[in-house]
């Protein structure tokens, strides 16, 4: 499964599935947010040309409010591990 996810946004959580592949499209900059100029060379390296990575299903949705809204509903996901300061 391959997400197009902001780095920032990938580490803070991303659906839990095997083989998981993020290649962001837009990187968060000072200036606001920027296409990758090598998003195009970064998914050639990880698939060829005769690779299938759009797939055609009968019925896609857009799921409102993204990622956030998936958490929400207690789908599976994987975040990273919170260490507790114990004194």
């Amino acid at each position: 499964m391959s997400k197009i996810r902001t780095e920032e946004e990938f580490k803070e959580g991303h659906v839990d599935v095997e083989n998981i592949l993020n290649i962001p499209y837009m990187f968060n900059t000072p200036e606001g947010r920027v296409k990758n100029p090598e998003f195009m060379e970064q998914v050639l390296s990880d698939f060829s040309k005769d690779d299938y990575i759009v797939v055609d299903f009968k019925s896609v949705y857009n799921m409102g409010g993204g990622y956030a809204a998936w958490v929400e509903n207690g789908l599976a996901a994987k975040k990273p591990k919170v260490k507790s300061i114990i004194n």
